[in-house]
């Protein structure tokens, strides 16, 4: 009898997975830092140990993992505004060595199904400029864009 085993699992993050989640989190920081826009972003993006364990236990985020051969290997961070209406997908990072295989995909999925059952009617998601596969992978999985911010500092 052949079984197919799946290549990976998404499930809600738990306070155990803080350190990998940080880990991964360092590892975005540094692959984002080549994009235009990507300081601004740091200033709200970048989340301390004690930050990740206050969102992953809030209403108001949805942070997922994806595992794969037992390992962490991606994550996800979704924001719900405060009227409810709408989480906005921040965060999304696949290690390198586990990309290809649609944990993106599987990421932004499972939010968008915890976040609609949570009240959200919609779902938005951040992609700097230039970041051509998270444009790409939202795109893939009918998201496109839909709005522009320019920027000037004064």
């Amino acid at each position: 009898m052949t079984r197919i085993l799946p290549l990976f699992t998404v499930r809600s993050a738990s306070e155990e997975d803080v350190m990998a989640i940080v880990d991964l989190a360092k590892e975005a920081q540094t692959e984002i830092a080549q994009f235009r826009g990507h300081e601004r972003l740091l200033e709200v993006w970048t989340l301390t140990e004690q930050q990740w364990a206050t969102a992953i236990n809030s209403d108001k985020n949805v942070v997922l993992v994806a595992l794969s051969s037992m390992s962490i290997v991606g994550y996800a961070k979704g924001d719900i505004d405060v009227k409810g209406a709408i989480c906005t997908v921040g965060h999304v990072f696949v290690d390198q060595q586990a990309r290809q295989l649609g944990i993106g995909a599987g990421l932004v999925g499972e939010i968008a199904r915890v976040a609609k059952s949570k009240g959200c009617q919609t779902l938005d998601a951040i992609a700097l400029p230039g970041d051509r596969k998270m444009k790409n992978l939202y795109e893939r999985i009918g998201m496109p864009a839909r709005l522009l911010i320019a920027s000037k500092n004064l």
